[in-house]
């Protein structure tokens, strides 16, 4: 498991990636660019694309590092507002896209409600969330700050959203320190 008190070689790592398969498949439900917000942006590769679409970019991450390396590879580019906090602290704007990419499960379990009613209100009505939540049977899934989430409880949170991808994922691969065994859910929702 990363060590999440520092983010830097994951940033370093990560740094300059393709944009994420789902940040793609959202950016399918709009016509134009709108308002977007990136809980846990990390190196910023889905905040830049936004931004090189046009969108406004509200960035969030609790790493320093990850802020820096998003204003440095943003360089003048307009549209872009960066938000140094915890997740479950934040306070973006209400966007049309929130997107958080292997992010949400950072938060722990004690603070999992607060993190996901930052998502729930950021979402103006008939936006689209688009993000991954961490399944039971993950490798990290057994560590104490780590929010993992089976079935019932994935469902329980997209209550009142109108789902419109959820696809369970499970696969041995890696990740930053090595083999890994992940379970995801790759969630596309639309606020009602």
């Amino acid at each position: 498991m990363p060590d999440i008190t520092d983010w830097a070689p994951y940033i370093a790592f990560t740094s300059g990636n393709a944009p994420r398969p789902l940040h793609q498949a959202a950016l399918a439900y709009f016509t134009e660019p709108g308002t977007a917000v990136d809980l846990g942006c990390g190196a910023g590769n889905e905040t830049l694309d936004l931004l090189d679409r046009g969108w406004q970019v509200h960035a969030v991450d609790s790493s320093p590092a990850a802020l820096a390396e998003v204003s440095r590879r943003a360089g003048d580019r307009p549209g872009l507002t960066l938000e140094r906090s915890d997740l479950w602290d934040a306070r973006p704007p209400v966007g049309d896209l929130v997107h958080a990419g292997f992010s949400l499960f950072f938060a722990p379990p004690e603070r999992f409600a607060e993190t996901w009613a930052v998502v729930t209100r950021s979402v103006r009505p008939g936006g689209i969330f688009a993000g991954q939540l961490l399944g039971v049977r993950d490798d990290w899934a057994r560590q104490p700050k780590i929010s993992a989430q089976d079935d019932a409880e994935v469902r329980a949170l997209l209550d009142g959203w109108s789902v419109e991808r959820l696809d369970e994922v499970e696969n041995d691969g890696q990740a930053l320190n090595g083999p890994k065994h992940w379970h995801l859910y790759d969630v596309l929702a639309r606020r009602v």
